[in-house]
C-alpha cells in the first residue's frame, strides 16, 4: 500500500514536470487585413487591355496567395510568426497585382503620332507634321513609298530605304525630360552596303541628342543627358540596347518601344519587357542650337557634311532605315510595362 503511494506520487510528479505549456495567444489581426485587401481587389476590379484593367492573367497569383493566406488564417496551430509571414507574403502579392493596372495615359502626354497613312502628318492634333524627304545623295537618294501595313492593307505603312525620311520641325515639345517612342518595324537590309549596323527609326541631333535604332538587330538608344546631381553638373552618354534580343530582317513585324527618364531606361519588344537599365541619371539636354527631328535617318539632310573633323555631322557617319514603318507615337513620359502591353495588344488586331 505504502509502495503503491509512493509511486504515484513519482508518477504524478514526472507527469506535471513534462507536460506542453499552451501555445502563446497570436494576433490575426494583420493577416485579416490584407486578406480583406486582396478580396476587395480581387472582386472589384477586372482584367483587360483598356486602361482601367488589370493586366490579363494578373488575378491568378493574386488569387493563389489569397488562398494560401487563408489557409493559414483558418489553421488553429499557425504560429504567430507563420501568420505574420503569410501577411507578408499577401501583401507583396497585392503590390504586384496593383503594379499591372494600365493608367490612363493623358492626351497632353502624346505629343506626335505619325500613322503613316499615306501622308506625314502627326495624328496627336499637335501638329507636329512632318516632310517627306529623299535621301541624301551619299545614301543614294532614295525615295519614300507607300507599302502594305502589318496587316496587309496597301499605302498604310511606308518603305525607308537609302536615306529616305520624314524630318519634322524642331519645337521644345519634342525636347523632353523623359520620353518614350512606340513604332512598328519590318527589318529589310538584304543587299544593303552602306553602314548596314546603323538602322535609324528616329533621332534627334544623333548623339548629341537622342536616336533610336537597331544596331545592328539589337534595339538601341542613345541620349545624351544632363546630370544635375553631378559635381560639378556635367553631361553624359549612355549608349543601351535590349541586351540580346533580336529584330530579324524578313517578312515579320516587331512592335518596339524604349523609354527614358532619369535613372531608368527600358526596352519592350511586341508588349514584353526584354532588358530594364538602372545605370542611367540625368535628363535628356536641351538644344541650344535647335535640329529637327528624323524619322528614318539620323540627321535632316541639310545637316550631314562630307568634311567635318568633329564628326557630329559626317554623312560617313550616318544611317538610315531600310525596311517599312508603321504608326509611331511619341510620348513625353515613360510608359509603364502595363501601357506598353496595352498599346501593343490594342494595335496588334484590327
Amino acid at each position: 500500500m505504502l509502495l503503491s503511494l509512493v509511486l504515484g506520487l513519482i508518477f504524478s510528479s514526472c507527469s506535471k514536470s513534462d507536460s506542453t505549456p499552451p501555445p502563446p495567444p497570436t494576433d490575426k489581426t494583420v493577416l485579416q487585413k490584407a486578406i480583406d485587401s486582396a478580396t476587395y481587389y480581387y472582386n472589384n476590379t477586372a482584367e483587360g487591355t483598356k486602361p482601367g484593367n488589370y493586366t490579363v492573367g494578373s488575378k491568378t497569383a493574386l488569387n493563389t496567395a489569397l488562398a494560401a493566406a487563408t489557409a493559414i488564417l483558418n489553421d488553429a496551430t499557425s504560429t504567430q510568426a507563420t501568420l505574420t509571414n503569410a501577411a507578408a507574403n499577401l501583401a507583396g502579392a497585392i503590390v504586384t497585382y496593383k503594379g499591372t493596372y494600365i493608367g490612363q495615359i493623358a492626351a497632353a502626354n502624346l505629343i506626335g503620332y505619325w500613322k503613316m497613312n499615306g501622308n506625314a502628318n502627326d495624328s496627336s492634333g499637335n501638329g507636329h507634321n512632318g516632310t517627306i524627304t529623299v535621301g541624301h545623295a551619299f545614301f543614294g537618294a532614295g525615295v519614300l513609298a507607300a507599302a502594305n501595313d502589318r496587316f496587309g492593307r496597301a499605302g498604310m505603312a511606308y518603305h525607308f530605304d537609302h536615306g529616305s525620311n520624314i524630318e519634322v520641325p524642331y519645337t521644345p515639345a519634342l525636347n523632353p525630360t523623359q520620353m518614350s517612342i512606340s513604332v512598328w518595324v519590318r527589318r529589310d537590309t538584304a543587299g544593303r552596303t552602306i553602314n548596314p549596323a546603323n538602322c535609324y527609326i528616329l533621332a534627334m541631333n544623333r548623339w548629341n541628342g537622342w536616336k533610336f535604332q537597331t544596331q545592328p538587330t539589337l534595339p538601341f538608344f542613345t541620349v545624351k543627358a544632363y546630370q544635375a546631381a553631378a559635381t560639378p553638373p556635367d553631361t553624359a552618354y549612355y549608349d543601351r540596347d535590349d541586351a540580346g534580343v533580336a529584330v530579324q530582317p524578313g517578312a515579320s513585324w516587331y512592335h518596339l518601344v524604349v523609354t527614358f527618364k532619369a535613372g531608368e531606361e527600358n526596352f519592350y519588344i511586341n508588349g514584353s519587357l526584354v532588358k530594364a537599365w538602372t545605370n542611367t541619371p540625368g535628363t535628356p539636354i536641351t538644344l541650344t542650337n535647335p535640329v529637327n527631328i528624323t524619322i528614318g535617318s539620323d540627321l535632316p539632310n541639310s545637316k550631314y557634311l562630307t568634311v567635318d573633323a568633329s564628326g557630329n555631322w559626317l554623312v560617313d557617319y550616318g544611317g538610315f532605315w531600310t525596311g517599312d514603318m508603321d504608326d509611331m507615337m511619341f510620348y513625353n513620359i515613360a510608359l509603364t510595362g502595363p501601357q506598353v502591353t496595352s498599346i501593343y495588344t490594342n494595335q496588334a488586331t484590327l
